[in-house]
């Protein structure tokens, strides 16, 4: 009995010092980037030794990889779902889809911008372009839907850019869900409003 309470109390305690370790990581990736990140400086934040940081991740690496990995972007599946919706306008479309998708990505807004801004020097360093890119793609085939005149090429990048731009400073000027809700429906509009133009 004694035995498994114990391993049940090290579980919770190996639980708790893994998620100081996050929190601390989150916070100095925030505050820094992970080139200017330094293991110590995660450790002090989180209270422990730079030896304890190594029981729980190989390296600062892997330690940057499990704080973006949750928030690592594959709009894909949203894109999907709005562009599978027959009826209404695009912004009619994203309303009853695209918001949710952005709403959740706002609530892990930190990690997001670790991921778009922070992340120079690691294997998520094109994140930022690669959203751009799938952006970009959605925007080509709303076009197409809408639109029976050819646009150059050039206009869905610019306005995939400015969309990912807009959210992005959503993210990082954010005073409260209410504000971030009420921003991201005039973005939503002033974008999907002036697509609809063309």
């Amino acid at each position: 009995y004694w035995n498994r309470k114990r391993c049940a109390m090290a579980q919770v305690l190996k639980e708790e010092v893994r998620n100081r370790i996050l929190e601390a990581a989150e916070k100095i990736f925030y505050e820094k980037d992970y080139r200017s990140a330094k293991l110590i400086d995660i450790a002090k934040e989180a209270n422990i030794t730079v030896a304890l940081i190594y029981l729980y991740f190989k390296n600062k690496e892997e330690l940057f990889d499990s704080i973006v990995g949750s928030v690592y972007l594959n709009f894909s599946s949203a894109f999907d779902e709005e562009e599978s919706l027959k009826n209404g306008s695009a912004y009619d479309r994203f309303d009853q889809v695209g918001e949710k998708y952005i709403h959740n990505l706002l609530q892990n807004r930190k990690k997001l911008i670790i991921l778009m801004d922070k992340s120079s020097g690691t294997k998520h360093e094109s994140a930022k372009q690669k959203l751009i890119s799938q952006m970009e793609m959605h925007i080509r085939k709303g076009l197409k839907r809408q639109s029976n005149e050819k646009y150059d090429k050039m206009l869905a990048h610019i306005l995939a850019n400015n969309f990912t731009e807009g959210l992005l400073e959503i993210a990082r000027h954010y005073q409260n869900e209410e504000w971030a809700k009420e921003m991201l429906k005039l973005i939503a509009r002033c974008y999907y409003k002036g697509v609809e133009s063309l």
